[in-house]
């Protein structure tokens, strides 16, 4: 307030000078006034209903939110598909269609007291119940993301090649030490758009069957920092 006061107060006295000729430069008599108010905010653990995604377009799943709320809270996960592939003579590699499979974490609970984000994958299990014995879910060369964000990011899981070959065990995949992870973040693993390299499903050719397959990733988030 002081210092808009100053500058208006010295426009004037320039106004005055150039019309009337008047000289004020050298008076110093001039009293000003001086005080102080306040200006607060009370802010509280957010509610974790109103997150936005930090990834808008994963191609080929239109509506990636879990439904989680809360300050500390998955709010997105993208549904991975490998759609319509031809049953291979051998072993198969087949790559998902998404452009940026992606699963994002929110922790508005104020500070920055770190968090573990991990994965575990249930059987690929067929329409007629049947196994897709040794089926294998890979992630690889992810990457954490943000947006207008400035608090230190978590980081991805040490892993092999850095890839994260999924099975029923759960392993870590995004980790936040204490003083990290405050805000939104994404772990994405993104490639291609119909063929993205990043996310492979590993088919030995023993005991195919032609049907469609499902599978189970559970994301599992614990406020226990890395």
């Amino acid at each position: 307030m002081k210092i808009q006061v100053i500058a208006c107060t010295a426009l004037g006295l320039l106004a005055l000078s150039i019309s009337g000729g008047y000289v004020f430069a050298e008076e110093d008599d001039h009293t000003f006034s001086a005080t102080t108010n306040q200006a607060d905010v009370t802010l509280k653990a957010g509610s974790g209903n109103d997150v936005t995604p930090i990834v808008p377009n994963d191609t080929h799943d239109d509506d990636p939110s879990t439904g989680d709320t809360g300050a500390l809270s998955i709010p997105f996960a993208s549904n991975i598909t490998f759609g319509q592939q031809e049953i291979k003579q051998g072993d198969a590699d087949y790559f998902a269609l998404n452009q940026r499979p992606h699963v994002q974490v929110n922790d508005t609970r104020g500070g920055a007291k770190g968090w573990t984000l991990g994965v575990s994958i249930s059987p690929f299990i067929g329409e007629n119940g049947h196994e897709l014995t040794g089926a294998q879910l890979s992630l690889a060369n992810g990457k954490v993301v943000t947006k207008d964000n400035q608090s230190t990011p978590p980081t991805l899981a040490d892993a092999p090649k850095q890839t994260f070959v999924l099975n029923n065990d759960y392993q870590n995949v995004m980790l936040a030490k204490e003083g990290e992870g405050a805000g939104a973040f994404a772990a994405v693993f993104e490639g291609t758009d119909g063929s993205n390299e990043n996310v492979k499903l590993h088919v030995p050719r023993a005991g195919v069957e032609a049907q469609s397959y499902t599978a189970e990733l559970t994301w599992v988030l614990t406020d226990a920092p890395a």
